[in-house]
């Protein structure tokens, strides 16, 4: 390919899309998501506890597709002792900040330009790597590159004055459909149609994959923003990439979809692993915890070592309103019982949930 991509506009033309080619992917990944809404809505602890804990997680695995690099420990950490100077770290966090306000901003408003761009600005805040322009489409030509040293072209993007139409395109796709397919595989053609345009100098692939669950819950087929598909994605990068790729060489978007309603499918049943083996640990240390002091305060402490399973004394006390005399007695109980561990420090200790931390690892 040595010219920019001349994309198709929304909604794609019946003939490049065989319904049955995927029906069987589709049936499963519909009734898994399912599942898991159920499973999240009859969780024993909140999800609003562990929900921020999951989207760290998300956060994390779209940004290690574009090469950051970084640990799940290393973010939660990041949480209790911030380190500005860490890129990578950085970059997770504004993943996440740019998650939680785009879910914030659709609950009052649809998709729109200003949208993906607030977006964008705070995916780029602060110290990261940045590209030329922040917060606005390009104006000039981008490259998609193979992430090895040649750096060879894999994919050249529309040109620069074509954007603007192909995203008032997109956004009436996404706000105004007009064919009849399932909200799924229309979530596998708009993540595959943004990241073909990819409007901006850098940020394309993380602000492509926000889209997805954000889509899902702007169409209220997900009640929270708890869907996270990036892990799935970079544990098959290749085929995610090569399958991105012959939508634009030879318009095979049968096969995307596939793949896509499929990796829905097990990420799905990943997470549904996860909230019943967080329910289970909850309810065991909770019935430990509660045991060792009959207050109301512990149960507070409990569910907020859910949502900041790496913590300090300081922030248990912001997040339950307990004071800090209080949070430290109890948090030395949860140590001596094995349910905490600590690193020990004279002053400033931070504290470690780490059967939480084995689970979200997986």
């Amino acid at each position: 390919m040595d010219k920019a991509y001349n994309a198709s506009l929304l909604p794609l033309d019946n003939t490049f899309i065989n319904q049955t080619y995927f029906f069987d992917e589709l049936i499963d990944a519909t009734t898994k998501l399912e599942v898991y809404k159920e499973k999240i809505k009859d969780s024993k602890l909140d999800s609003s506890w562990f929900m921020p804990t999951l989207q760290q997680k998300e956060a994390l695995a779209s940004s290690q597709l574009e090469g950051t690099q970084a640990t799940l420990d290393g973010v939660l950490v990041n949480q209790v002792v911030p380190n500005d100077k860490d890129k990578n770290l950085n970059e997770v966090s504004n993943y996440y900040a740019a998650t939680v306000k785009g879910y914030e901003a659709l609950k009052k408003r649809d998709f729109s330009n200003e949208f993906f761009c607030d977006i964008h600005k705070i995916l780029m805040q602060g110290n990261v790597r940045k590209p030329s322009v922040v917060g606005q489409y390009r104006t000039e030509q981008n490259y998609i590159g193979k992430n090895d040293r040649t750096h060879a072209i894999t994919f050249i993007p529309p040109k620069p004055e074509d954007v603007s139409m192909l995203m008032d395109n997109l956004i009436d796709y996404i706000n105004h459909p007009i064919d009849k397919y399932r909200p799924l595989v229309r979530t596998a053609i708009i993540h595959a149609q943004f990241e073909t345009i990819h409007p901006f100098m850098d940020g394309n692939g993380r602000v492509g994959r926000m889209l997805i669950p954000m889509y899902l819950f702007a169409q209220k087929q997900i009640e929270l923003p708890c869907f996270f598909i990036s892990e799935a994605l970079e544990r098959d990068k290749i085929r995610y990439y090569t399958l991105l790729n012959n939508i634009r060489t030879n318009m095979d978007w049968n096969e995307w979809i596939k793949f896509f309603l499929a990796t829905v499918t097990k990420q799905c049943e990943k997470y549904i692993q996860i909230i019943t083996d967080i329910n289970e640990l909850y309810s065991r240390h909770m019935s430990i915890a509660c045991n060792m002091a009959r207050s109301s305060n512990m149960v507070d402490i409990i569910n907020a070592l859910y949502q900041y399973p790496v913590t300090n004394a300081k922030q248990i006390a912001n997040v339950t309103g307990i004071p800090m005399t209080s949070v430290n007695r109890y948090l030395g109980q949860l140590i001596d019982n094995k349910i905490l561990f600590t690193d020990n420090k004279s002053r400033n200790r931070t504290f470690y949930y780490f059967d939480l931390l084995e689970i979200l690892r997986a």
